[in-house]
């Protein structure tokens, strides 16, 4: 199957996916820090409840 699509269509396309792979990034970054600022973390799966 091909689509055809236009330049503004690739372009929110582009611009969409950078977004979605930036909260990508971002949320690894601050998982990241939040466990090493924890103390690395290991402490079994809900070693984060009620951290709040």
């Amino acid at each position: 199957m091909t689509a055809v699509v236009s330049a503004g269509e690739q372009t929110a396309l582009y611009v969409t996916s950078i977004i979605i792979l930036l909260g990508t990034l971002t949320a690894f970054v601050v998982q990241y820090v939040r466990s090493r600022r924890r103390g690395g973390g290991g402490r079994g799966p809900d070693a984060g409840a009620g951290d709040s």
